[in-house]
């Protein structure tokens, strides 16, 4: 049981460290690759949560697509997720470094509480936020996310693209 509890970590360091191994080249990565925390409420649950990211670019016009993993950690229970979020971007709406996007994340949930059964779910939410691109080149951002079906209630992350 200890080994399932730190997959999701093991996880999550593996995909860090092989994005740093990949920055030491004079080149840029296709698909930057970035760290994410914050809060999450889940009925009677709260957590902080932190993970990855890696920005797959759009897959249409104003589309992106950007798969993540987190794990949260808090009122004795551990929760892994891995989302696969598809946003749209409101290009239109803003000038300059800032920008807008909602969209929806399909993901797969693994609980596993203290007292009882691990369980795994598929959840959908709903996400909105606002990033920020930096003149170092890196993007930033802060999500609000919602829960629609089997997912937490409400998530607050903030996250930054580190290669």
């Amino acid at each position: 049981m200890i080994r399932g509890r730190f997959a999701p970590l093991l996880a999550i360091a593996t995909l860090l460290c092989a994005g740093a191994a990949a920055a030491q080249g004079d080149y840029e990565l296709q698909y930057p690759i970035g760290v994410r925390a914050g809060y999450t409420s889940w009925e009677d649950v709260g957590q902080m949560h932190f993970g990855a990211h890696v920005a797959m670019g759009e897959v249409m016009e104003n589309i992106s697509f950007t798969p993540n993993l987190e794990l949260g950690l808090g009122d004795n229970l551990t929760v892994a997720t891995i989302n696969g979020d598809l946003t749209w971007s409101f290009s239109e709406m803003t000038t300059g470094a800032w920008g807008l996007y909602a969209g929806g994340s399909l993901g797969l949930i693994w609980a596993d509480p203290e007292l009882g059964d691990a369980n795994t779910d598929l959840g959908l939410s709903a996400l909105a936020g606002l990033t920020r691109h930096f003149a170092n080149g890196h993007d930033g951002f802060f999500e609000v996310r919602a829960g629609l079906l089997d997912s937490p209630g409400l998530k607050l992350t903030v996250g930054y693209n580190l290669f």
